[in-house]
């Protein structure tokens, strides 16, 4: 070191002092024995016991029995080989009160040559509390993110997947449907003369029709068929691996379901109930893209309409 070189402070610092400064619970350990030679304040606070008597006492003597064998094998471990080793564990302080702490074990050389393990303890209650808290968080976050998904993609009225996350499916399946040449089918439905039913009913029993009519379209599918609210009083049911001749079946069934629902009011409808128009089409029969199969579904609907409403139609048919 040059003469006009600072010497470091910390070549000056006496260990002892650095030794009681130290925040965290400070114990010196015999090597063979693994008795307390010397502690700092801090383990007074922490063990609830005076410095003058933890000195002599074994350190197992804090350490619930369930601990010991890890500890007592850590400090071997240690006393071989010098690099510090840390590790969490628990001891138990004041009133038997059983405190998390995080242990940190090196060899240390003494002033008069020997050699002892140091071992600091730091109480980790505040970070195992901050750590739970934080998962509790998460949690509740990881939940209303769900219900924040479940939202983008549910129409609120009816419960049924909204026109998006239908959108979604269907170029899922299109795209599954024409790698593995496959077959899929669009039920479009459409209530009849829901304007009707809203002007003279009200728009709150307009949203129950609606309600009721989701609920039986639900439970008119397959469990791999995905029915979702198109929007207004319209309505799509995707079904997979269904040829246009199959998914006329379901639009039976759901048209059928309809007729015999006791709708309020549905005796004043222009037809004498509240009754649906219903338009069917495949892939890749009616169109080679998502877009063309829906709106030849669309099609279809409209066509059954113009036919006086309450009939199915099937877009195969209808083109011929």
């Amino acid at each position: 070191m040059s003469a006009d070189q600072p010497t470091r402070v910390c070549q000056l610092a006496n260990y002892d002092d650095l030794f009681l400064r130290l925040t965290d619970a400070a114990l010196l350990l015999g090597t063979e024995d693994f008795e307390v030679l010397d502690c700092n304040d801090v383990c007074e606070t922490l063990f609830g016991q005076p410095s003058a008597e933890i000195s002599g006492i074994h350190i197992d003597h804090w350490i619930p029995e369930a601990k010991r064998e890890e500890l007592l094998k850590i400090l071997r471990v240690t006393r071989r080989r010098y690099h510090p080793r840390e590790w969490d564990s628990e001891i138990v302080g004041q009133n038997h009160s059983v405190i998390p702490v995080r242990l940190n074990a090196c060899m240390l050389k003494l002033k008069d040559g020997r050699e002892a393990i140091q071992l600091l303890l730091r109480n980790i209650s505040d970070e195992i509390e901050n750590e739970n808290k934080i998962k509790v968080y998460i949690g509740q976050l990881e939940i209303l993110n769900k219900k924040l998904e479940a939202l983008s993609t549910t129409d609120e009225l009816t419960q049924l997947s909204n026109f998006r996350e239908f959108k979604n499916q269907l170029r899922s399946e299109h795209s599954r449907s024409s790698r593995y040449q496959g077959v899929y089918s669009i039920l479009f439905f459409d209530v009849d003369h829901f304007k009707h039913y809203n002007d003279r009913n009200g728009h709150p029993a307009g949203d129950e029709v609606l309600r009721q009519i989701g609920r039986i379209l639900k439970t008119s599918c397959r469990d791999t068929d995905f029915p979702a609210r198109y929007g207004g009083e319209e309505f799509v049911i995707l079904c997979p691996e269904v040829p246009w001749q199959n998914a006329l079946v379901v639009a039976q069934r759901v048209a059928k379901r309809i007729e015999e629902y006791a709708f309020a009011f549905g005796e004043f409808q222009p037809l004498g109930r509240v009754s649906i128009s219903i338009g069917v089409a495949s892939y890749p029969e009616n169109g080679s893209t998502a877009e063309a199969v829906l709106g030849a579904a669309d099609k279809a609907v409209y066509h059954s309409k113009e036919m006086g409403r309450n009939r199915i139609s099937a877009f195969s048919e209808i083109s011929k």
